[in-house]
């Protein structure tokens, strides 16, 4: 059997207005937990199309 790839992609501006409310999650999750190496966690910041590669990689 495989392992799902899974990536959680905490994505957001620190800068304006949601305060990067997905990559501050992100940061907290790696903080807290130890994941499954399957599982990636991945601070996208605010580079929209450049994260598509990843997005499409993952199940």
């Amino acid at each position: 059997m495989t392992q799902k790839r899974i990536l959680v992609l905490g994505i957001g501006n620190i800068l304006w207005a949601d305060e990067g409310f997905g990559v501050r999650c992100v940061e907290a999750l790696n903080t807290g937990w130890t994941f499954a190496p399957e599982v990636t966690l991945m601070d996208g910041g605010t580079q929209g199309l450049y994260l598509l590669p990843y997005v499409q990689e993952a199940d």
